[in-house]
């Protein structure tokens, strides 16, 4: 550790005197914890794949078709549960959000890719964040049925965030659809928001021609007859270059939670056990306040095992003050997964 960090340090520690202790048990044990769910998080071979597919009854788009398309689609991959969901005009969003969240978290403790797709309407909301979906074009907001699918897409964030082993994709095939990709991350997962933005606010009418649906699920459907993994990035380049795509003027995958891309291939193939450096290569510097004085057996303990750990962690200092001091360099998305609590101070790497 450099001098002008040792002074930093040692010129502005903050009393600690009051500061949660715990034994060095609990800090290997939390952190053991953080790093498995790491682990598990960068994995992109999923145990169980569950899609949703929602529409509304009164649309006369032929969302009903795009729906069946795109669950047909994604039933090609193993270990396919699909749920089609058609809303009725009396639908609110509070039922609905409820009923998503409840299958997204149905398989809880497994690798699992959650995914949500839409085909009909959509308006921009009352705030600039809020994506309304409605059965009618041109309906306006207050005016008609209407869901809003940022507290939805918000709601699934967080239940990313709380289950391990969970990520979320979003398809999303109508107008206004940018509108959904603003809020905060996912910890500890990946969650991808998928859809275009229509030149005639109409994207997922089928007289306009094919929908972004249709042609999102020939482009899936191509990439997997090849055999190789593929992202959604894949996805959306195969589809570009497309002509009937010209009604689609900006087509985006969006990330709103680990910057790892979710991943589709029809025969998994080994698990890899590095961590990739997306994850590991952005660290910061934190600090625990451990129970046992620097030269106990349980600290020494301790710090062999982080020294000996599958994800980078670096033991800067060891400081005795009334116990133990313990200066650690993690990755972000360790920090961002231990329950433990700290110094109240952070380092970022510059």
């Amino acid at each position: 550790m450099s001098n002008s960090i040792d002074r930093y340090l040692l010129s502005n520690l903050p009393p600690i005197i009051d500061l949660q202790r715990m034994s060095a048990q609990i800090v290997e044990t939390r952190i053991d914890e953080a790093m498995q769910r790491m682990q598990i998080a960068v994995s992109d071979f999923y145990d169980n794949v569950s899609v949703f597919s929602i529409y509304w009854k009164s649309d006369d788009t032929g969302s009903a078709e795009d729906s069946s398309l795109f669950i047909q689609t994604i039933s090609k991959l193993h270990n396919v549960q699909t749920h089609q969901r058609s809303l009725s005009d009396d639908d609110r969003v509070f039922s609905l959000g409820a009923e998503v969240v409840d299958r997204a978290a149905s398989k809880s403790g497994s690798r699992q890719l959650f995914i949500l797709h839409y085909a009909g309407h959509a308006i921009a909301g009352s705030t600039p964040d809020s994506l309304i979906i409605t059965p009618r074009i041109g309906q306006e907001l207050g005016h008609g049925p209407e869901i809003n699918m940022s507290l939805i897409k918000d709601e699934l964030k967080v239940t990313a965030s709380d289950c391990s082993g969970l990520d979320i994709l979003l398809v999303m095939d109508s107008c206004c659809a940018a509108i959904a990709g603003r809020g905060g991350k996912a910890k500890g997962s990946r969650v991808e928001l998928v859809a275009a933005t229509a030149r005639k606010g109409i994207s997922n009418s089928r007289v306009e021609g094919r929908t972004f649906t249709q042609h999102w699920c020939e482009a899936f459907t191509k990439l997997l007859e090849i055999g190789k993994p593929f992202t959604c990035d894949d996805i959306i380049n195969d589809i570009i270059p497309d002509s009937e795509l010209e009604q689609f003027p900006s087509t985006f995958v969006l990330r709103e939670g680990w910057d790892l891309p979710i991943t589709f291939c029809l025969h998994p193939g080994t698990i890899k056990s590095t961590l990739p450096a997306a994850v590991t290569s952005r660290t910061v510097v934190t600090a625990f306040h451990v129970e046992e004085d620097p030269n106990s057996p349980p600290l020494k303990q301790l710090i062999d095992h982080l020294n000996n750990a599958p994800v980078p962690i670096t033991v800067l200092a060891v400081l005795p003050t009334s116990s133990t001091l313990l200066l650690l360099r993690v990755p972000v998305f360790l920090q961002e997964l231990l329950v433990l609590p700290r110094v109240a101070f952070l380092l970022t790497d510059s």
